[in-house]
């Protein structure tokens, strides 16, 4: 998962205490990655919006 706050920080480390640091609740989630074989991706992500 991808949250606004990440793009302000440059390591893995920061990232998540910018994660921690709000609750489950507050998070401003702007995108996320999804892994796995790309026949499988592309089936689950098929017809979704990648950007606006």
């Amino acid at each position: 998962m991808f949250t606004s706050d990440l793009f302000a920080t440059g390591n893995d480390r920061d990232n998540r205490a910018a994660v921690r640091a709000v609750g489950a609740g507050g998070l401003d989630l702007v995108g996320l990655a999804v892994y796995g074989p790309r026949n499988a991706v592309d089936k689950v992500l098929k017809g979704a919006r990648m950007h606006p």
